[in-house]
Parts: structure tokens; C-alpha cells; sequence
């Protein structure tokens, strides 16, 4: 039997001590999660979630969004909710900066620097904020959705989160706070 070191890492991902605190909903796309250990990262450093309803929503690893996922997701924004919604689609593209420049540069809610992941360059609309660069190309961005907020994000972090990485960690911790405070 072969195995992936993807698989690997995503098998054996013990809970990291320094857990992000706050609670959001935590929504796996199942096959339509590109990046497992992006849900894995992810489910590693929040605290466990309960079934009740949060203001927050997060999406690791999204390839494909399923019609019943997107309609929860435009409910959960028209309702004051906010979104992250972390698009895994830059592993299709596969391409890298050159000269190769490692790390994604985040300038909100705090500046941190974060391994990339095949990072999609987004295409900010009229009112969105870019929050965060790749080779001087946006990779992420948030935007106001009806009621709520959307932080759409190019380059997972969730792997840098697996990996124990404490700037994604702050990084996530930051955004959750703000999220929990404007939702």
C-alpha cells in the first residue's frame, strides 16, 4: 500500500498546544475539499465547536462549491454572518512567483508573513479590500456581502496552521476576533 505524505501529515496531525480561541462553524466540503490538510490545520487549532449556531463560517480548501453549499453560504451572509472561504483552485494553476518569493504578505487585521499554497491571484471588485499580497498580486481580499462580511482568501493557510506556523495562527486568531465583532 502507497501513501501520500499528504495523507501522512493528515493521518497522524496531533492538536498543537496554542489553540486559536473563538468559535466559528467549520464547514467540510468533503470531496470538494482540495486541500485536507488545510481542514486538518483548520480543525487542529480551534477549539471544538458545539452545534449551535456561530456568526462565523469558515471553508478550507474549497475546489468546487456545491449549489446547496453556496446557497448556505449567501444565506449566512444576508443573515449579518461573515465567511472565510479559502479557495484551494490556485493548486489547478500551479503557478509560482520567479524569482520563487515564499511567503504570502498579510497586512490585515495584523501583518504576517505565511508560507504560500499555490496561491490564486483574485481580481478585487470596486469596494473590496485587499488584505493580503503575493509577489505584489492580490491573493486575498475582504468584501461586504449584503448583511455580512466575506474573506475570500487565494493561498490556504490551513496547512501553515497544521504546520504549527504561529503567524498563522495569530493571523486567524485576529480575523476570527474581528469577524466575531462585526457579524
Amino acid at each position: 500500500m502507497v501513501i501520500s505524505r499528504r495523507a501522512l501529515l493528515v493521518a497522524f496531525a496531533l492538536p498543537c498546544p496554542g489553540r486559536v480561541p473563538g468559535s466559528a462553524l467549520l464547514l467540510d466540503l468533503g470531496p470538494d475539499c482540495l486541500v485536507q490538510e488545510s481542514l486538518a490545520g483548520f480543525r487542529n487549532v480551534l477549539p471544538a465547536l458545539s452545534a449551535a449556531s456561530h456568526s462565523t463560517l469558515l471553508i478550507p480548501g474549497a475546489g468546487r462549491l456545491p449549489q446547496r453549499h453556496s446557497e448556505t453560504i449567501r444565506a449566512h451572509l444576508r443573515r449579518g454572518g461573515s465567511v472565510l472561504l479559502e479557495s484551494a483552485l490556485g493548486l489547478q494553476h500551479g503557478h509560482v512567483a520567479v524569482p520563487y518569493i515564499p511567503y504570502v504578505d498579510f497586512t490585515w487585521p495584523v501583518d504576517a508573513k505565511i508560507r504560500e499554497f499555490f496561491p490564486l491571484v483574485l481580481q478585487p471588485k470596486p469596494g473590496d479590500r485587499v488584505i493580503a499580497t503575493y509577489a505584489g498580486k492580490p491573493v486575498a481580499l475582504r468584501r461586504q456581502a449584503g448583511s455580512g462580511s466575506l474573506i475570500l482568501l487565494g493561498s490556504p493557510v490551513g496547512p501553515a496552521l497544521l504546520a504549527g506556523d504561529a503567524d498563522a495562527r495569530r493571523w486567524l486568531a485576529s480575523v476570527l476576533r474581528w469577524m466575531h465583532t462585526h457579524s
